[in-house]
């Protein structure tokens, strides 16, 4: 069974009914903001005066207001630990209340679901926009058919070497865009020591035109048996990285996919 939620253009589909979803729609043109590793502190600060991590969220939101992006996709570690306290959450509400479209966002694993978790005591969707927040362990499917579009997405809950962020990641052929969302490492060096490991297997034997990827705070834009896989890196400047960057993704039904690397020029 279908439960429709608040977007008039999405639906959510209940864990093993995806096959029961239209098949029809067809591929529409849409582009949209990937983001990730946005680490969000509590280290807050007053206009003027804010953190690297503020800089970078507000950053990738005036680039999604800018571009006027159809979807805005969050995948994971929008906050730094689960110890964040009202200022962050205010400040963080403040930024997501300023998009115009529906943003799609999962845990990663310093914001992880685990019992502690601070999504237990703070909903993002009380922004005053579109929030779609994909909180079921094995994953789950949302369904915006005004794009002919369907994102599956699967947060953390526990980081750990048993946690397999695409073990569940869906193979079925889908007619529209078929979009996944992911927080893990992609392990290219062999073993299974890592916490929260994505293959190049598990990629290239999913059904998803493209995968949202967070947890490398660098940008990285590959491909695997047909998927288009990308890390948008860190927006956020404290986190080891040189450059600010998110991803502006275009589908195209004619031209495919597209993948921008956005830089921002952010002063300290």
């Amino acid at each position: 069974m279908l439960a429709s939620i608040r977007c008039s253009g999405s639906m959510r589909v209940a864990p093993g009914q995806e096959n029961n979803v239209e098949e029809s729609v067809p591929k529409k043109y849409c582009h949209l903001m990937h983001t990730s590793d946005v680490h969000l502190d509590n280290q807050i600060g007053l206009p003027g005066e804010e953190s690297r991590g503020q800089l970078g969220f507000m950053a990738v939101i005036d680039a999604a207001l800018e571009k006027q992006v159809d979807l805005f996709l969050l995948a994971g570690d929008l906050f730094d630990h689960n110890r964040v306290k009202e200022p962050c959450l205010e400040f963080t509400v403040q930024q997501l209340s300023r998009l115009h479209c529906p943003v799609v966002m999962i845990t990663g694993n310093h914001d992880c679901l685990a019992d502690y978790s601070i999504y237990h005591k703070f909903d993002p969707a009380v922004a005053d926009t579109d929030v779609h927040f994909i909180q079921n362990p094995r994953g789950d499917f949302l369904e915006f058919q005004a794009w002919g579009l369907r994102i599956w997405g699967q947060g953390i809950v526990e980081h750990a070497p048993e946690n397999k962020p695409l073990a569940n990641v869906p193979n079925e052929p889908y007619a529209g865009w078929h979009i996944g969302m992911a927080h893990g490492y992609l392990n290219t060096r062999g073993g299974d020591s890592y916490s929260s490991m994505i293959t190049e297997e598990e990629i290239a034997g999913s059904s998803l035109d493209y995968l949202a990827l967070g947890h490398v705070h660098v940008f990285t834009d590959m491909e695997f048996g047909g998927t288009r896989a990308v890390y948008p890196g860190s927006p956020n400047l404290g986190q080891g990285s040189k450059e600010s960057t998110a991803a502006h993704v275009i589908l195209d039904p004619e031209a495919g996919i597209t993948v921008n690397r956005l830089v921002f020029p952010i002063v300290l």
